[in-house]
């Protein structure tokens, strides 16, 4: 789960979701089905106690760890019904050179908090009080759910995170607070952000932290108990977690580790939103964890205490969807992430992301071993500890054999493939003699066929696709954003003024599959007409998929306009500014230069590093930084030639063409991104 203020961080949080190679697991594991647990080669190490810590020792003073400048971690290590290893690294609180202690230090673990809503749900399931089928209006009291389709949402979709919500993520801003004593309560909140199903349930994967939510909700309309205090009495206190929470208490704040930023900046303590927010707000210790991991390998009981029967925890445990039954998505709570580390072994996990906290933890259900990293910092040590477990202690021989298919039987994959969790994520793939070619946000890569719905990348990375009934194409995965699936385009009317040879058809066509432009009554676009400032505001939030705004407009000259809530929208983001006077003037046509301060604070806020030109003609000195990185970037058309001396002209004070403006954002939005890794499906 991804609750950081900054939107920055809330629309990238499923682009850097995973930025390494990604592996197929048996086809087995898609249904759930029981197989032999896969034997490790002869060059595993023993994963036994000692082995263990001479390994995390090693990994955490490894120079290029060291680089990651994490403060503080604590990783924990089960095994057949035993702790191997519980312990800390570093500071939980740098400034004060206070050490991570296993058994005091308090971490928030962001969005592995949901594996236990999903673990409550599933014991009110045993005691026959949901049904996984039912529609799950009936457990929701007066909150009145909002479903455009025909199809009932049942707590199976809630739980897999195919609901067909139209916002899945809860409002930029509106997810913590520095408060301490603020309440924000798990109804009020559900109904001021309620979202609309779209789509059928269950259809559609797309990482859901409203679903989550839901979920813990429903947990306290049944059991007739505020969700944290069910938890508490029904799963923490049976376990023995005395130190979890999922609200804090006061009495343990000073046992919370500090979370720190990008900049190694130390974070003031905050408070989620709700208060009581089951898909993130859990808090807990090293030594809590353990307990619970053991529990869940060990069919839902710890020593005499028992949380789940072992029938269900199997249920919970196994694949209930999937885009192809090699790639594996997610179980009742549990997710599929880095499955090029699988390595032959069946592995179930579930990641986390919370401003200061990264955390992580996987479980081998088929070898009883579980593993659990969390730190107060920003970095892919996650990923990286993941991968280096995996290699030491399950290390595979890997071998595929592809298919030579013709270029004609790979046409029908060919088109622009639409991220449904966050819209300006596409995905263009063109087929080849035997190969496809899949161009993103992550670059370009080169995929071979391993079955009739199943490619690999150059490191075996899988990208799946799912076909309609009458054999065509309609959703594609990719390690782009393991978060979603993405939804093949149909390709609309061309404009009635933009030719296939018109000079900017690429950008014009490409905005307009992507309904970020559309045409107006007389099937036109008006390429050389000026843009004004309100509808290239309007055009950066439809390519971002950004919700409008709901609350009062940013501005006093946009109040009355339609397009008000996606212009506070731009200005909540810090893309658009207004003038000295508190307005935004969004019918005056907007000048070269303003359309490139705009584009540039969205450049940046994706994380394009800022690049420098060598600018000629007159351009205003509160727009020549932006003017330099958009021309840096190369984020313009063919109305921009570079000089022989690589000077070049933007011709900054003129007016933008619809054409041009086309151009600006389509060349953003296309051109690939240094991202770093993370782990899963926050």
């Amino acid at each position: 789960m991804i609750t950081t203020p900054v939107w920055k961080k809330t629309m990238l949080s499923a682009l850097a979701a995973v930025t390494v190679a990604c592996a197929a697991v048996p086809a087995a594991f898609a249904d759930g089905a029981p197989q032999e647990k896969a034997a490790p080669l002869e060059s595993a190490a023993v994963l036994d106690g000692k082995d263990i810590e001479v390994f995390a020792d090693a990994f955490f003073k490894r120079p290029d760890i060291q680089a990651l400048g994490v403060s503080g971690a604590l990783f924990v290590v089960v095994k057949d019904g035993k702790v191997l290893l519980q312990k800390g690294f570093g500071y939980a609180n740098v400034e004060a050179k206070k050490p991570v202690d296993p058994d005091k230090t308090v971490f928030r673990i962001a969005s592995v908090s949901k594996v236990f809503a999903a673990t409550a749900v599933m014991q009110l399931v045993e005691q026959g009080k949901i049904d996984l089928k039912q529609d799950v209006q009936q457990y929701m009291g007066d909150v009145k759910l909002k479903n455009k389709t025909s199809t009932p949402l049942t707590m199976e979709h809630l739980l897999t995170h195919t609901t067909g919500f139209d916002v899945v993520d809860p409002p930029p801003g509106d997810m913590i607070t520095g408060d301490m004593t603020a309440v924000t309560t798990l109804k009020d909140y559900i109904v001021r952000t309620m979202p609309t199903i779209v789509h059928k349930p269950g259809e559609v994967y797309k990482y859901d932290n409203f679903a989550s939510m839901l979920q813990g909700y429903i947990v306290e309309q049944v059991s007739g108990k505020p969700f944290h205090q069910y938890v508490n009495d029904h799963i923490f206190k049976p376990l023995g977690m005395n130190d979890s929470h999922f609200v804090l208490p006061t009495d343990i704040q000073s046992s919370l580790a500090t979370g720190y930023n990008e900049r190694n900046q130390p974070i003031p303590p905050y408070n989620t939103i709700p208060t009581d927010m089951p898909q993130g707000s859990m808090v807990t210790t090293g030594s809590d964890m353990a307990k619970f991991m053991l529990a869940q390998l060990n069919g839902g009981k710890l020593g005499e205490a028992r949380i789940l029967r072992e029938e269900t925890v199997k249920d919970m445990q196994s694949v209930h969807k999937a885009i192809h039954p090699q790639v594996p998505t997610m179980t009742y709570g549990f997710e599929f992430a880095l499955h090029h580390k699988f390595n032959n072994q069946y592995v179930i996990g579930k990641g986390g992301s919370i401003p200061g906290f990264n955390s992580w933890m996987w479980l081998l259900p088929e070898q009883n071993v579980g593993g659990f990293i969390v730190y107060n910092s920003s970095s892919d040590l996650r990923n990286r500890l993941f991968e280096e477990f995996m290699d030491r202690y399950y290390p595979t021989e890997r071998q595929k054999t592809y298919l030579q298919p013709a270029k004609s039987q790979l046409a029908r994959f060919e088109g622009t493939y639409r991220d449904l969790r966050i819209s300006y994520l596409t995905t263009r793939i063109t087929a080849q003699e035997g190969t496809l070619v899949l161009e993103d946000l992550m670059g370009k890569h080169t995929l071979k066929q391993v079955d009739p719905l199943l490619f690999e990348d150059e490191q075996g990375s899988p990208v799946a696709f799912q076909e309609n009934k009458d054999g065509t194409i309609r959703f594609l995965f990719s390690k782009t954003n393991p978060a979603a699936w993405s939804e093949k385009l149909p390709v609309p009317a061309r404009f009635a003024d933009v030719g296939k040879d018109h000079p900017y058809a690429e950008y014009i066509d490409g905005l307009h599959l992507l309904d970020v432009v559309q045409a107006g009554q007389d099937g036109a676009f008006r390429p050389d007409e000026p843009i004004t400032r309100a509808e290239f505001a309007v055009w950066l939030v439809n390519w971002l998929g950004a919700t409008p705004a709901k609350g009062p407009s940013a501005f006093k000259d946009t109040a009355d306009l339609p397009e008000a809530g996606k212009i506070t929208t731009a200005f909540d983001m810090g893309v658009v500014t207004g003038t000295e006077k508190g307005l935004f003037e969004p019918d005056r046509p907007m000048t070269r230069q303003e359309a490139a301060v705009m584009a540039s604070r969205l450049s940046l806020l994706l994380g394009h590093p800022p690049k420098e030109a060598k600018l000629t003609g007159e351009t205003d000195n509160w727009a020549a930084d932006a003017v330099r990185n958009i021309v840096g970037n190369g984020f313009y058309g063919p109305e921009v030639t570079p000089s022989v001396d690589d000077t070049v002209d933007y011709r900054s004070k003129q007016v933008m063409t619809r054409k041009e403006a086309a151009a600006v954002l389509y060349r953003l939005g296309t051109a690939s991104l240094p991202l770093p890794g993370s782990t899963s499906n926050e």
